[in-house]
């Protein structure tokens, strides 16, 4: 299957879609720390194929056995608004959609993206195949937020890291599936690091170099193999931000004792052509923005270093998808409108990364 299906009803979900009863071998999960999506409420589930398992040789990146589905579903003050659908089809290929609902909950159809009205008056956003592909396409097998770290962190319920262990669906299975953000002396760290990890660092500032905001030089994504609880002061989300001036934007990214002068906590408590995250996104997530605000204010003075004179130079449209704030990975659970014959690159072994199901433009995914 190179496209979607044109329905819900045919991805697998549910067994009856109007009783929204699931279907067999479909399995609940819920990451630890939740993608900021305006306040939605959100479902989550899996289906991986018997007898298959997850390649985890990666702790970062890890691999996912043909066959695998996962959904989405998105709802606002408990009116279901959207179902998200990733499926991969062979190696290195995916198939994705995103599904609106009608008003009476009983039906879903494939939707191009966009905006539409609540029945409160309010707005709301469903991601177009351009917007996923800028989350999803800084991940080497697209999945977000079904990783190691989301899954390993004390709050995930569901198929966790530890139940995925038990039931021998890693391979190789991590050594430990209780993970802890270590503190950076401040006693505030875990939470902002966490923050940062899931809505920015999973998708785009991390080193893979299909990453959108890879060329800026912050690394926002934890390793799971360094959560046990360590100090985090030599994380690279806290040494490449901390007392670091931005590539692109002017001001310093974090500057210790002083969040209103941190670029970076600037960016993710405004909404406009600079936010962070940049798309999908209209409200600020007012409590987690006070947390890393909090944090800042606690860090100790640093020395200001220069990120570097060797940034590739970008004009003003580039900014916001590039450098300073966070990127967002927020609910994007859909992906890249790659062909297939345009495979983005992999991490630095070079190797390709796959593929997005999406032929074509979401006009022509709803027709099929």
């Amino acid at each position: 299957m190179l496209q979607p299906p044109s329905s819900l009803e045919c991805t697998g979900l549910y067994a009856d879609v109007a009783s929204q009863t699931l279907a067999p071998q479909v399995r609940a999960y819920a990451p630890a720390i939740p993608l900021w999506a305006d306040g939605s409420g959100k479902q989550r589930w899996i289906y991986l194929p018997p007898g298959q398992k997850i390649d985890t040789t990666n702790p970062n990146e890890w691999t996912f056995p043909v066959g695998t589905r996962v959904w989405k579903q998105f709802s606002r003050d408990g009116l279901l608004v959207e179902t998200r659908f990733f499926e991969k089809t062979m190696t290195g290929f995916w198939a994705y959609g995103t599904y609106r609902w009608n008003a009476a909950a009983t039906s879903a159809t494939l939707s191009p993206g966009g905006d539409f009205a609540l029945p409160d008056g309010g707005t709301y956003h469903v991601p177009t195949i351009s917007e996923c592909q800028e989350c999803h396409g800084g991940r080497i097998d697209r999945m977000m937020g079904f990783e190691q770290v989301s899954l390993g962190l004390a709050g995930a319920t569901g198929l966790t890291l530890e139940e995925l262990v038990k039931e021998e669906l890693l391979s190789p299975a991590p050594t430990t599936t209780h993970l802890e953000i270590g503190d950076d002396g401040t006693g505030l760290a875990a939470a902002p690091l966490g923050w940062l990890h899931i809505n920015c660092g999973v998708s785009c500032h991390n080193a893979n170099p299909s990453a959108t905001a890879n060329g800026a030089g912050m690394v926002l994504r934890l390793d799971p193999t360094q959560l046990d609880g360590r100090p985090s002061n030599g994380f690279p989300s806290i040494v490449t931000t901390e007392g670091v001036h931005a590539k692109v934007f002017v001001g310093t990214r974090i500057v210790p004792g002083d969040p209103a002068d941190s670029l970076l906590r600037q960016l993710i408590d405004e909404r406009g052509s600079v936010q962070m995250p940049p798309i999908a996104s209209l409200l600020v997530d007012a409590p987690d923005v006070a947390a890393v605000a909090s944090w800042i204010a606690a860090m100790p003075p640093l020395p200001i270093v220069d990120a570097g004179v060797d940034a590739p130079r970008m004009d003003a449209s580039d900014a916001s998808a590039h450098d300073a704030g966070p990127r967002d990975a927020t609910a994007h659970d859909t992906s890249s409108d790659a062909t297939p014959g345009d495979a983005p690159r992999d991490d630095a072994t070079g190797d390709s990364g796959p593929r997005d199901g999406a032929v074509g433009d979401a006009g022509d995914a709803a027709k099929g």
